[in-house]
C-alpha cells in the first residue's frame, strides 16, 4: 500500500470490494398468480362474446319484426275488407260465422287466420286433401291423421293472394333478396301511349336467368327489376307483373295487353284501377338488375270476431318460417295436441283454463312438440297466442309436459253444449319471432 504526502494533504489506495448488483423484477410465484388472475378474467370476456353475438342478432330480428309489424297495420288499413270478406268472395257463406257446423261452439266458429303463404305452401303439397275430401290449405292446424277431424277449429283464407307470387309480395319484408341475373343493353319501352313514362322494358338474356312464369306470365317466386341510371348515380326499382319469354320483356305496369283498362286478372293490388307504375321518361337505364326477395321474415294474421265487422287481431312475425308438410309428417310444423290434465271425466276434465299459467301437453313419442322455452303456444280452440315461459316437466314415458305459459290464459277451452272439451288442442309453431296485438279492428 502506497502513501502520499503533499500539501494538498495525503491519501492512500484501498482496495474496493464489488457488491452484487440489485435487479428488479417478479418472482415465479407472483407470475403464476397474475397469469391465474388474468386468465379468469379472460375467459368471463369469452363468454361475453357469443352472447352479444346472440343479443345483437335477436335485436336484429325484433326490429325486423317489429317493421313488419307496422306493415301487416298498414295492410288493414288499405284493404278493410280482410275482417268482413277475408277470401275477397262475395259469396259469404264461407265466411266465419256465418253458417258453423251444428256440432260447433258458435263463439269458436270465428275464429280465423290471414295466410297467404301457408294456403299456398299447402295448395302446392301432392296430397292436397284428406280422407273427408277437407283441403289442407283452408284450415290452420292438422291433427296428425287423415281424417283431420279437429279441421273445424280455425279457418285459413289468402285474401285473394293465391298464387306463390302475390303470397310472397303480400306477406315478405323485402328486407334482402337473391340475385337472379345483372345485364346491360336493355330497352324501355312505352305501352300504352296513354302512359306518362316507361312501363317495361326489353331485358336481352333474361331467359338465361332460370326465372320460372306462371300461366299469366308472373314470376314464380315474385321478383323486382333494379334499373340503374346510364351515369350510375340514381336507379328506379318496381315489381315485375308479367314476363314475355318470347320477346324477353319485363313488365311493371298492371296493364299486360297495353289496352289502358284494367282486367280482372291484371289487377294485381287488387285496388280497382290500373296501376302503370311508370318510370320517368327522363330517366335513362343501360343496367338491370332482377332479384327475387328471400322469404326471411314473413307474417300471418290471427283474427277473432267480436260483433259484426270488427275483430280482435294478431300479427305473428316468422323469421325462415317452417315449410307445411303433410299432415301425418312427424316434422309437420303445424301438428295440433291435445291439451289436457288427464281427468276421464268428460265434463271435469280441463285443457287451458281462464286465469291458469299452467298447461298440460300430451304426445305420443317420437312426435313430440317444438316447445322450448321463449318458443310461442297457439290455443287452437280460441286463436290465442300465448309464450312459453318455462318447461316445467317433460315425461316422454307418459307423452306429457307441463308448460308454464304468459299472459295466463284468456279465455278456458271451448266445450260443445254437453259439456265436453272441443278445442283444447295446441300448436307449437317454430320460428316466430314475436306475437303483436293490434286490438279491435274494423
Amino acid at each position: 500500500m502506497r502513501h502520499s504526502n503533499s500539501r494538498f494533504g495525503s491519501w492512500s489506495a484501498r482496495p474496493q470490494v464489488a457488491t452484487p448488483a440489485r435487479f428488479s423484477g417478479s418472482t415465479l410465484t407472483e407470475v403464476l398468480v397474475a397469469l391465474l388472475i388474468m386468465s379468469i378474467g379472460l375467459v368471463s370476456l369469452a363468454t361475453l362474446f357469443p352472447l352479444a353475438t346472440m343479443r345483437a342478432a335477436k335485436a336484429v330480428q325484433v326490429t325486423a319484426a317489429t317493421d313488419l309489424r307496422y306493415n301487416a297495420e298498414s295492410t288493414l288499413k288499405l284493404y278493410p275488407r280482410m275482417i268482413a270478406d277475408p277470401d275477397l268472395n262475395i259469396n259469404t257463406t264461407n265466411l266465419p260465422s256465418e253458417n258453423p257446423p251444428n256440432n260447433e261452439p258458435a263463439p269458436q266458429y270465428k275464429l280465423w287466420v290471414i295466410d297467404p303463404l301457408g294456403w299456398n305452401a299447402a295448395n302446392e303439397m301432392t296430397n292436397k286433401k284428406d280422407a273427408n275430401n277437407n283441403n289442407y290449405a283452408d284450415f290452420f292446424g292438422q291433427d296428425g291423421s287423415n281424417n283431420n277431424v279437429a279441421w273445424t277449429r280455425v279457418q285459413r283464407f289468402h285474401f285473394g293472394r293465391n298464387t306463390p307470387a302475390l303470397a310472397n309480395e303480400f306477406a315478405t319484408l323485402p328486407d334482402s333478396s337473391t340475385l337472379l341475373y345483372e345485364g346491360r343493353n336493355i330497352t324501355l319501352q312505352k305501352t300504352p301511349a296513354a302512359a306518362n313514362g316507361f312501363t317495361r322494358a326489353v331485358v336481352p338474356g333474361i331467359l338465361n336467368a332460370g326465372i320460372t312464369v306462371d300461366g299469366n306470365g308472373r314470376p314464380n317466386p315474385a321478383a323486382r327489376i333494379v334499373l340503374f341510371s346510364a351515369d350510375g348515380r340514381s336507379s328506379q326499382v318496381r315489381d315485375i307483373t308479367k314476363i314475355d319469354t318470347a320477346t324477353e320483356t319485363v313488365f311493371w305496369s298492371e296493364d299486360l295487353n297495353g289496352d289502358d283498362s284494367l282486367q280482372p286478372v291484371e289487377d294485381i293490388n287488387l285496388n280497382g284501377i290500373v296501376d302503370h307504375r311508370i318510370v320517368s321518361l327522363n330517366f335513362s337505364a343501360l343496367t338491370a338488375r332482377i332479384e327475387t326477395p328471400d322469404q326471411r321474415y314473413t307474417y300471418l294474421l290471427t283474427m277473432r270476431k267480436t260483433e259484426v265487422g270488427l275483430a280482435e287481431v294478431d300479427v305473428v312475425v316468422f323469421f325462415k318460417r317452417q315449410a307445411i308438410t303433410a299432415a301425418t309428417d312427424p316434422r309437420n310444423d303445424e301438428r295440433l295436441f291435445v291439451v289436457s290434465d288427464g281427468n276421464n271425466a268428460p265434463k271435469k276434465e280441463k285443457g287451458f283454463v281462464a286465469g291458469s299459467s299452467k298447461i298440460t301437453v300430451k304426445f305420443t313419442s317420437p312426435i313430440k312438440p317444438a316447445f322450448r322455452k321463449g318458443s310461442f303456444v297457439f290455443d287452437a280452440g280460441n286463436a290465442r297466442w300465448y309464450r312459453v315461459v318455462n318447461v316445467d316437466s317433460v315425461d316422454d314415458t307418459k307423452g306429457e309436459a307441463v308448460l308454464s305459459i304468459d299472459p295466463p290464459a284468456i279465455l278456458s277451452s271451448p266445450r260443445d253444449d254437453n259439456g265436453k272439451l272441443v278445442g283444447n288442442l295446441a300448436m307449437f309453431p317454430r320460428g316466430i319471432v314475436d306475437v303483436f296485438p293490434l286490438g279491435t279492428k274494423p
